[in-house]
């Protein structure tokens, strides 16, 4: 086993440990860790390295899928009002399935599907011109 190898295999030992296993195992990562040659502290750096770089994708996978469920929850409660059908015509141009498979994050040819940077702007702004829309009706009907 490498040092890389060893050293992912005693973080992840350490990770799932408590108490006096942990502990334990902090002793393991310091006799490891002063055991190491300059040469085999590069390559635990590079380990670090790829680690903190997993750890940042993870972060911001899970920030994604934060956002796309506030996407969900907040066109829940606008769509039952909405020709989805038209809404995704007029301000996409795709049918109504495109626009449900972005919002509720469907598997499509082995992808999730999501919605661009762009389409999401499309949507906030056509979701002000439906609110426009809607407020200049009600401005007229109370006339």
């Amino acid at each position: 086993m490498g040092v890389k190898e060893e050293y992912f295999e005693l973080k992840e030992q350490w990770t799932r440990a408590d108490g006096a296993r942990k502990a334990e195992i902090d002793k393991r990562l310091d006799a490891f860790f002063n055991a190491l040659s300059d040469e085999e502290k590069s390559l635990v750096n590079e380990a670090v390295t790829e680690d903190f770089a997993r750890i940042h994708e993870k972060v911001a996978d899970a920030s994604e899928l934060k956002r796309e469920i506030e996407i969900r929850k907040i066109m829940a409660d606008t769509l039952p009002f909405i020709s989805v059908s038209q809404f995704s015509r007029t301000y996409f141009g795709k049918s109504a399935s495109w626009l449900h498979q972005r919002i509720n994050g469907n598997e499509v040819h082995g992808k999730v599907a999501r919605f661009t940077k762009g389409e999401l702007d499309t949507l906030a702004g056509a979701l002000r011109d439906v609110a426009s829309r809607l407020t200049k009706a009600a401005v007229d009907v109370a006339s």
